[in-house]
């Protein structure tokens, strides 16, 4: 049920409504990953840079308690420290606790049932964004996804302000938007969106990313007598997403036999 109730007065309606958060369903699910080294699994770890504690005899990883005091000797939290990061860093073990190269770690697609799936790649973050004819869509269509991230694109030399400008000034005529793909690199591709801004007698591009479609939980059956309403027009097909980067299993030459 929804947790609180508060009061809506729209027109001549005043009326309690529900507030509940508007749900969503998952587009672009995260791959389980799993790392290894020589066939071996290993794990990253945060450590204070040279200094890292081990069980003796299992080899486990130890954990140090700290606690921060001030000079009167009252302890303070944590979260109101300000840590000084260059003395660490991250590094990788493997399952005797032996620090491994990270130049050496494969990734491995880690199935339902616990097996060993193929070897992946990440992606390459994306330097090139192409707007294909087809990429083009209604502006209102990027009302069904949750947005995750959102950038500016300025033109890196101001010569190609106008160029810019006029595909923004010719998509907000059109009343559309355009939807393509983007990764920041590792092993997920989102969908993005690239929505032109008007603000102020200034322009500039945005690339918003999402990885999730709202739902709405909540819609209710209008009561007749009914208005017809012009409903907005819904993204029906989304643009593929890539499949993971497998790695191309090396093919075992045949020996001739005599």
């Amino acid at each position: 049920m929804p947790a609180s109730t508060l009061w809506l007065k729209i027109g001549n309606a005043d009326v309690r409504v529900y507030k509940q958060k508007i749900g969503n369903s998952l587009v672009v699910k995260d791959p389980n990953l799993i790392m290894q080294v020589d066939s071996r699994p290993v794990r990253s770890e945060r450590v204070i840079s040279q200094c890292h504690w081990e069980h003796v005899g299992s080899g486990e990883t130890l954990k140090a308690e700290t606690t921060l005091k001030d000079a009167e000797g009252k302890s303070i939290p944590m979260s109101e420290a300000i840590c000084v990061l260059e003395h660490y860093k991250s590094q990788v073990f493997n399952e005797k606790a032996e620090q491994v190269d990270k130049k050496k770690i494969q990734y491995f697609i880690l199935n339902p049932d616990g097996s060993l799936g193929d070897e992946v790649m990440p992606f390459p973050s994306t330097d090139r964004i192409e707007v294909k004819e087809e990429n083009w869509i209604p502006s209102t269509a990027i009302e069904q996804f949750l947005i995750l991230e959102e950038y500016e694109l300025p033109a890196a030399d101001p010569h190609n302000d106008a160029k810019l400008f006029k595909e923004a000034e010719n998509a907000i005529k059109r009343d559309e938007i355009a939807i393509t793909v983007f990764s920041n690199g590792g092993f997920t591709q989102y969908y993005a969106f690239l929505v032109p801004l008007f603000r102020n007698g200034q322009f500039v591009w945005l690339l918003k990313v999402s990885n999730k479609k709202i739902e709405y939980r909540c819609l209710r059956d209008v009561p007749a007598p009914a208005i017809p309403i012009r409903e907005v027009k819904t993204l029906e097909t989304l643009p593929p997403i890539q499949a993971l980067l497998i790695v191309p299993t090396p093919k075992k030459k045949k020996t001739s036999q005599s």
